[in-house]
């Protein structure tokens, strides 16, 4: 792996968190917007950053400002492409760093797992699929783990499955059932530089060690690959288990992103 596969990793990245919403492409940074979920954080971000100088930043947080004066918070992403500058100024202002996510690339064959559970696999596509999308989707965020242990509320979980539908353009949605009960999904995209996703991976904490979310990333890959992508893309909260995993399906770390958000 080298620079060249990271850069492509932050751009696909990138690329699947705008996919569905109005996107400003400001003088120092790309900022997206959901104006009908202003609390879907992860809807509401400013990426791509370049501004490296004091007058830069200014300008920069001016024009953010600006476009996102109705949200009571603010979103960057940080990636290993942004100006070190900017990053220490988020620091140094008391932005909060989230959990670090692990930018895992998989160039090669997928190493099946071994499985004691067959799942099947079905797109979402259905108004009732999606139906059941949503009752995983909270019971995911009710964990906590993609929220620091925050829990979100009822509105909070249909903005990120409204966030989810409005990508389906390019963004594929899988549903994982085992004995025709839902257990897990996954989605899959192929983005405009020719790297593939696995992105929103969720199963039942009762239906865990089964191979059900390797076969879902399987699946997902399989979808990726099948629409020209080469390299597939995952990620993985550096504080959180399912890095191994990655890893022993053939995944390998290129770089790391930071969010990191402040509220106003």
């Amino acid at each position: 792996m080298n620079e060249t596969t990271a850069k492509l990793a932050c751009d696909t990245y990138a690329y699947h968190g705008q996919l569905g919403h109005t996107q400003h492409d400001l003088r120092y940074c790309k900022l997206v917007q959901d104006t009908a979920n202003p609390d879907v954080w992860s809807s509401n971000k400013a990426y791509a950053v370049t501004a490296r100088t004091a007058q830069e930043i200014e300008t920069l947080l001016s024009e953010v400002g600006a476009v996102s004066a109705t949200l009571s918070y603010r979103h960057f992403v940080v990636d290993p492409f942004t100006p070190p500058a900017f990053a220490a100024y988020l620091s140094l202002n008391d932005y909060e760093e989230q959990a670090t996510i692990i930018q895992m690339v998989l160039d090669g064959p997928l190493s099946r797992a071994a499985s004691s559970a067959e799942p099947n696999l079905r797109p979402v596509v259905t108004p009732a699929d999606w139906a059941v999308l949503r009752k995983l989707v909270q019971q995911d965020y009710a964990e906590g783990g993609r929220t620091q242990g925050k829990i979100l509320s009822a509105p909070v979980i249909d903005g990120i499955v409204a966030g989810y539908r409005a990508k389906q353009q390019a963004c594929q949605f899988f549903l994982a059932e085992l004995d025709a009960q839902p257990c897990a999904y996954g989605s899959g995209l192929c983005a405009p530089n020719g790297m593939g996703m696995v992105e929103d991976l969720f199963t039942l904490p009762q239906l865990r060690k089964r191979g059900i979310a390797s076969a879902v990333i399987a699946h997902c890959v399989d979808y990726c690959r099948s629409r020209g992508a080469n390299q597939v893309l995952i990620g993985s909260h550096a504080n959180e288990q399912p890095k191994h995993l990655y890893r022993r399906l053939g995944f390998e770390p290129v770089c790391l992103t930071r969010d990191y958000i402040q509220q106003r």
